[in-house]
């Protein structure tokens, strides 16, 4: 028994490579730094507010908040710390929050493994793709503070994971029932952490609307089961988000009963202050219309009036209105362009130690981030070809399968999409997008090893060719090397002067 246990272990030994690493990376020395760090302030304290049933406002739904808050509350932390950046944690349990999200990103490494071979590619695609993630330290440390992001490309990515789930069984199905639903619950989910989980909705509705209108006759389209098809799809994927969307908001009002009198934190200030500037810009005549942040401050500490409708609909427009108001900037704010070169990092957190110091950046593994950049500007070469000049190049087959087109439009919606956002934007909005540039990169670097040497079997790690296999563990030793060298701003680990510089390759870098 105990012999065969072991046989399966090592039968699926890049499993549990990616599993056991993925936890460690991201909770390894989790406590420090022991001081507010970041949008911690934002997020921890709105954390708080559902234990002591005080209202808040926040630019984003309130689902990741609510987990926080759960996660809090298993953790008997108790409200009444008021956040603000830098300020010593003290006896506040705050690893309660910070290992809800260090849970989210080592399971966002895994269920990517899954989500690449459900999509057909074969385990050595699916493997370098969760190593190629489990070792950039921009996720490492989106992993290990209390920030949303990780959460959100997991419930993201777990949504496509159920819509391909459910493409394998017969329509009317119990499975085809089920992960439909599964891929709704978590689209809903997606979209209740942040707005931009809506990117997923559109990528699946724009996918089943192709495949149940385009290439049928005008027959198949209007014929009963068709419709029947689309319709329960719709249900599933368009409206059950929806009503979950706002079941969430449904909770948040009846958990924030209680106007906010005291630890408001020192985010509502900052709302107080753009107001202020605003409405005095509005009396000076060098600002026409007044949105958002006005919007925003008339009920910001007190809960609408109203019916839970008239609720949901105010603070939606309020949260429309704050997440597309062009006014304000922010130091660290970068263009959507940039994001695949790595050109603007955020510095999240500085301490100084005697002749040494301590930062902790949002700064992605160059090799990862740059590879991934090779692999959305190759695909689109090699798409761009195709469809122009009806040319395929000699690489196999699967890089042009629709599942790869899935990808590669995704990795588009996830990055194009925010060069439209009038609101400051930052590097961590390119995660999603990161995700889906890492996987093109490992289907072409596969595909490319298998046009030099030949075909090599899909459910194996390492190719049948020994030269291509020295290549394959360069490129998985490269990828470490650059995790290793920069996880002193990943972990906050001190370094002097000089061996920070080392660490600063471009000039966008230093601030």
């Amino acid at each position: 028994m105990l012999k065969l246990f072991f046989k399966k272990i090592l039968k699926h030994w890049d499993l549990l490579f990616l599993i056991v690493l993925s936890f460690f990376t991201r909770f390894i020395n989790l406590a420090y730094p022991s001081r507010v760090v970041f949008d911690e302030a934002h997020f921890g304290l709105y954390a708080t507010k559902y234990l002591s049933h005080q209202y808040f406002f926040d630019i984003h739904p309130p689902l990741g908040k609510m987990l926080f808050a759960l996660a809090g509350l298993l953790g008997k932390v108790k409200p009444g710390f008021d956040f603000s950046v830098d300020r010593d944690y003290g006896d506040f349990n705050y690893l309660a929050l910070r290992s809800l999200t260090c849970l989210f990103g080592s399971l966002f490494i895994i269920l990517i493994y899954f989500f690449v071979k459900e999509m057909g590619f074969s385990r050595r695609v699916a493997f370098l793709s969760g190593f190629l993630l489990l070792f950039d330290n921009a996720l490492v440390v989106q992993s290990r503070f209390i920030l949303m992001d990780v959460i959100l490309v997991f419930f993201i990515f777990l949504s496509l994971y159920f819509f391909i789930l459910s493409k394998k069984y017969s329509p009317f199905s119990f499975k085809w029932y089920l992960f439909h639903i599964l891929c709704g619950v978590s689209l809903g989910c997606a979209i209740s952490v942040k707005l931009t989980g809506f990117g997923a909705l559109g990528i699946i509705l724009i996918i089943t609307f192709t495949e149940l209108v385009f290439g049928k006759s005008k027959r198949e389209l209007l014929s009963r089961t068709n419709l029947k098809i689309l319709s329960a799809k719709l249900i599933f994927v368009f409206l059950l988000p929806l009503l979950i969307y706002f079941i969430f908001f449904v909770i948040h009002f009846y958990l924030l009963s209680e106007p906010c009198s005291s630890n408001c934190g020192d985010v509502f200030k900052q709302y107080e202050v753009i107001d202020k500037l605003k409405t005095r810009a509005l009396q000076m005549g060098t600002l026409k219309e007044v949105t958002g942040t006005t919007m925003v401050f008339k009920f910001l500490n007190n809960p609408p009036a109203g019916n839970i409708i008239s609720k949901f609909f105010a603070t939606n427009k309020a949260m429309f209105l704050s997440n597309f108001d062009s006014c304000g900037a922010h130091s660290y704010q970068s263009n959507w362009s940039s994001w695949p070169f790595l050109l603007r990092p955020i510095w999240y957190f500085y301490e100084a130690n005697d002749d040494k110091s301590s930062s902790i950046f949002f700064l992605g593994n160059p090799f990862v981030w740059w590879l991934g950049t090779l692999g959305i500007i190759s695909y689109l070469y090699l798409m761009v070809r195709f469809f122009v000049k009806k040319f395929k190049s000699n690489i196999p087959r699967f890089f042009y399968s629709e599942n790869a087109i899935i990808i590669f439009y995704s990795c588009l919606v996830y990055l194009i999409s925010f060069g439209g956002v009038a609101r400051f934007t930052m590097i961590y909005h390119y995660l999603p997008a990161l995700t889906f540039s890492v996987i093109l990169f490992s289907l072409l670097f596969e595909g490319i090893i298998e046009t030099k040497v030949g075909y090599s079997p899909t459910d194996k790690i390492l190719f049948a060719n020994k030269k291509a296999n020295i290549l394959f563990i360069g490129l998985l030793i490269l990828v470490v090397a650059g995790f290793l060298f920069f996880s002193p701003l990943t972990y906050g680990i001190p370094l002097s002067e000089k061996a920070f510089q080392l660490r600063m390759w471009l000039p966008s870098w230093s601030f």
